[in-house]
């Protein structure tokens, strides 16, 4: 592995560990740190091109974090991000199903199997399918999210600007949802897909759990480009 592919790796295996202890710790500055190691994934490649944008992206989120948390508002991005993250999730699915588009997961078919794999009826009919689902599922976990923010406290969405949730929630509960079992919905969610996907297209050409995620991760890119 590279070293820009191992600095990812680190950020992701670190997320989860800097939420904890902005949690537990209770303290502005480590919220703080959680939501700008949040801000952080999705800039990571163009971060270690040292692009120009990135860089200025990343230090104007650092700068308002740093404010929130003077104004001891740091809390709340911290709240929302985990629920903006899977709802934008949601909207690239849902977006890719319009009219003319083409699915997001038919379009990984095309870009990494060829044309004429994504044409098959068989194909298109479950990666459309596929694409309906991942729309839901993180839609799901979106509104869980923002539910479960709503109700915490001490300094949850509605704790923190004085109002008193009608089913309080510690937040050390909504912090093992969106920093612990959400995550394992999701892989769990991958790993049967994958299986499920080996099923119903047996006739397509087959690769290992690894080499399926490798070659995910490679077309990422392309996938994100709006049909």
């Amino acid at each position: 592995m590279n070293v820009r592919g191992a600095s990812a790796v680190a950020l992701v295996l670190a997320w989860p560990l800097v939420a904890h202890v902005a949690v537990t710790r209770r303290d502005p500055r480590s919220a703080a740190l959680w939501v700008l190691a949040l801000i952080s994934l999705p800039l990571l490649p163009a971060l270690l091109r040292m692009r120009p944008w990135a860089w200025l992206a990343w230090c104007a989120a650092a700068l308002a974090l740093w404010a929130l948390a003077r104004a001891d508002l740091a809390s709340l991005p911290a709240y929302l991000l985990p629920a903006l993250v899977p709802a934008a999730g949601a909207i690239a699915f849902a977006d890719s199903l319009r009219t003319g588009a083409e699915p997001l997961v038919t379009r990984f078919v095309r870009i990494s199997e060829g044309a004429a794999a994504a044409a098959d009826p068989a194909v298109r009919r479950y990666t459309r399918a596929v694409t309906r689902f991942w729309a839901g599922l993180l839609a799901a976990l979106a509104a869980l999210a923002l539910g479960l923010a709503l109700l915490a406290v001490p300094d949850g969405l509605l704790a923190g600007f004085g109002i008193a949730p009608r089913w309080p929630l510690p937040r050390e509960y909504w912090s093992l949802w969106v920093n612990g079992l959400a995550y394992l919905v999701l892989a769990l969610a991958f790993v049967l897909e994958y299986a499920l996907r080996r099923r119903v297209l047996a006739h397509m050409p087959r690769r290992g759990f690894a080499a399926f995620l490798q070659e995910l991760a490679r077309h990422w890119p392309e996938l994100r480009r709006r049909s």
